[in-house]
């Protein structure tokens, strides 16, 4: 009888090394009886170990299809599939990690029947478990960055599009400023042409007064500028045009005539002198006297053919050189003519 016991318990013993991760139904009491009893500490710490598996395992999967989905959506940026493929070796190590530690618990139910050797691998293969649990989290975390990292491209991407828009547009606007400046320039050297002509006209019939420097023409992109000194068109603090002066403006205005298209301004500037004694009652300051000289400069201009020409008068406000010298005084005593567009 007793032999039959030492059996059916060494059954039993058995059982338990095959399945250790299951209740053991099959003690057997003194009179020869079955009794339940509730699983070990050993088997408790089994099957959570077990449960942890299957939850990381789970969570693998889960990560796996977030690096297929993030992979799938990360089009061509070699950067971004670097990163991925990075993770993904990563995560490949982690999975074996898992699968040793499975190795480990099946090898640990096979030996449970030494408690103490039990009891060490449990910790140890808990402390794995803390370990891959840790990596996953880690893994988590960079996984998040990469699907935040292929956020920030399609951003990236979308701001690059408009930059690009506006970039077109830029060059259209460029295209139609480069064709509105060569039509300008051509306009300009048409009209400069004229001007030229205009200035070649006036140089060849104020020839002796130009090379005495009683005259002076000046053209550039702006204007084409007759400058007449005061001295040779008026006596000193006189409006009424001396003979020469007025012959001299008649020219200008013959030559001027044939350019209808321009402008004609006649400007009349003295010097800083005040005006003394009886000519005040004539001309209270610099400026009646400047614009008289200019009035009456334009009338030679009318004379000559010239009848559109706009006075105005400066008196000393526009010097040319300084009034501090007798010489300098001279210079801005004078009458301009401007011809512009």
């Amino acid at each position: 009888m007793r032999g039959m016991k030492r059996s059916i318990l060494a059954v039993s013993l058995l059982a338990f090394a095959g399945n250790a991760g299951a209740v053991d139904f099959g003690v057997i009491s003194r009179d020869g009886g079955y009794e339940y009893r509730h699983p070990s500490a050993w088997e408790k710490e089994q099957q959570r170990l077990k449960d942890e598996l299957a939850a990381a395992q789970r969570q693998l999967a889960d990560r796996d299809r977030e690096v297929a989905a993030l992979r799938s959506g990360a089009g061509d940026s070699s950067k971004l599939a670097s990163q991925l493929s990075s993770t993904q070796g990563e995560l490949a190590q982690s999975k074996g990690r898992i699968s040793d530690l499975e190795k480990s618990l099946a090898a640990a139910g096979a030996g449970a029947a030494a408690s103490q050797v039990a009891s060490g691998d449990s910790d140890r293969l808990a402390a794995e478990l803390a370990t891959a649990n840790n990596d996953k989290t880690r893994l988590a975390g960079e996984l998040a960055a990469l699907q935040a990292s292929a956020g920030d491209k399609d951003k990236l991407a979308a701001e690059l599009a408009a930059a690009n828009r506006r970039n077109t547009d830029l060059e259209k606007q460029l295209a139609d400023r480069d064709k509105e400046l060569a039509g300008l320039r051509g306009e300009l050297s048409a009209e400069m042409a004229k001007l030229k002509e205009a200035q070649r006209g006036l140089i060849k019939a104020l020839r002796p007064q130009i090379e005495k420097g009683t005259i002076m023409v000046d053209l550039n992109n702006e204007r084409l500028l007759i400058n007449l000194a005061s001295g040779y068109l008026f006596g000193t603090g006189e409006d009424t045009l001396k003979a020469a002066g007025a012959n001299a403006l008649k020219q200008v205005g013959a030559v001027l005539k044939d350019f209808p298209e321009y402008k004609v301004a006649v400007d009349g500037h003295t010097d800083n002198v005040p005006i003394q004694g009886a000519l005040k009652k004539k001309f209270p300051t610099n400026k009646e006297l400047s614009e008289a000289r200019a009035a009456n400069a334009a009338g030679a201009l009318s004379e000559g053919g010239l009848s559109n020409a706009t006075t105005t008068g400066y008196a000393d406000s526009k010097p040319v050189e300084p009034n501090t010298t007798a010489a300098g005084r001279a210079k801005n005593r004078r009458v301009e003519v401007r011809v512009t567009k």
